[in-house]
């Protein structure tokens, strides 16, 4: 039977990652759903340069009166902002609740270590929940586009299907990428938290 020694810096990488790689997975649904705004949910999709009114979405043209004191701008425009405001929700939400974890468990993480696992996961996040990166992935593996088009949800009687909210494809595709780039961030924030040993140059002094 073979045995692994692990050097005890080995140890602390792998309870450091355990630690948040279980804290993002669990915090996951709550900082994504809990914490996103209904406005945002809804805008944070919208690309193109149609004029719609930015508090809803709404294209300008289709409504029969001109809004006073709201503005129409382009669609692309409104669903960044939308897309940024959720993800700075989703940021807040999870980096509070991680360092209140790493706190409680006497775990220390450098800024850089931080840093690199928050740009993983709040930047990928942006990425996908703006749907082209989504949709073009889709496509390429093992034909998801297919998934997408089949597995979509009536919401009400008489109206088009929903094909990205949550029940569908696209819905189950975005939360199953995001998790697992939550893997991905734990495991670069405890290699980072926990680097390996220096090796002295030859001819250094000691």
């Amino acid at each position: 039977m073979t045995t692994v020694d692990f050097s005890d810096r080995a140890v602390e990488r792998i309870a450091v990652f355990g630690a948040l790689a279980s804290t993002f997975h669990g915090l996951h649904l709550w900082a994504d759903h809990w914490l996103q705004r209904p406005k945002d949910a809804v805008l944070k999709g919208l690309h193109g340069d149609e004029l719609v009114y930015p508090s809803d979405g709404e294209p300008a043209p289709a409504v029969e009166v001109a809004r006073e004191h709201e503005a129409p701008v382009p669609a692309c425009a409104v669903g960044r902002r939308a897309a940024t405001a959720h993800v700075l929700t989703y940021a807040a939400g999870q980096l509070v609740v991680t360092e209140a974890v790493a706190r409680a468990l006497g775990l220390r993480l450098p800024w850089r270590a931080r840093l690199a696992g928050a740009v993983i996961n709040f930047g990928t996040h942006w990425i996908i929940d703006r749907r082209r990166f989504l949709l073009w992935l889709a496509k390429r593996v093992n034909h998801k586009d297919s998934f997408i088009a089949l597995a979509t949800v009536m919401r009400k009687p008489d109206s088009a299907p929903d094909t990205s909210g949550p029940g569908t494809a696209l819905s189950d595709l975005d939360q199953g990428l995001h998790k697992a780039l939550g893997v991905l961030a734990a495991a670069v924030t405890a290699r980072l938290a926990v680097p390996g040993p220096r090796h002295r140059r030859r001819g250094a002094s000691c």
